[in-house]
This record gives structure tokens, C-alpha cells and sequence, in this order.
């Protein structure tokens, strides 16, 4: 057993682009603004099995986040705004 492999399935880099490229247009960002996509799985009984984090990083060090409970491959831009609006 290799205990430093990891069972990740490789998510699509258009896909990743095109979760960046929403939310870029939703908060009015530039093109230079750092944007990072990840897909994470919860072992906790209280949160979804995956969910999509996107985090944006401001000016100053600051960043925000913002969380889907959905798979990279099934988020969609309603979601992000809808998430962006709570």
C-alpha cells in the first residue's frame, strides 16, 4: 500500500477555466486577479460528500470563498451566483 498516493480523479482543465472565467464576470474582476478551484471531499456527517470551493485572492492578502456543494463537473454559473448572493 503507497501511503503517499493520492485517489484523485483529474479534473478537466477546461472545466476549472470555465468555473474561474464565471466567477470573474460575476464579481466584475480583472484578468489578473488569482482565482483557485478545488474540489474537496467532506468525511463529516453534517456536509455534503463533495463540494466545489473557488477562492478568490483580493488585494491586501485578503480572499474570499465561496463554496458549492456540488462536484467541479456539475457546478454551473446559476450556482456561483447564487452563492455569491448569500
Amino acid at each position: 500500500m503507497n501511503l503517499f498516493s493520492q485517489n484523485r480523479s483529474r479534473k478537466d482543465p477546461e472545466r476549472v477555466l470555465q468555473i474561474k472565467e464565471w466567477t470573474r464576470e460575476l464579481l466584475g474582476l480583472e484578468e489578473s486577479t488569482v482565482i483557485l478551484v478545488s474540489e474537496l471531499r467532506c468525511q463529516e456527517d453534517d456536509c455534503p460528500d463533495v463540494e466545489t470551493v473557488i477562492a478568490v485572492m483580493l488585494a491586501a492578502g485578503n480572499q474570499r470563498v465561496i463554496k458549492v456543494f456540488q462536484p467541479m463537473d456539475e457546478v454551473t454559473r446559476e450556482q456561483i451566483a447564487a452563492r455569491l448572493r448569500e
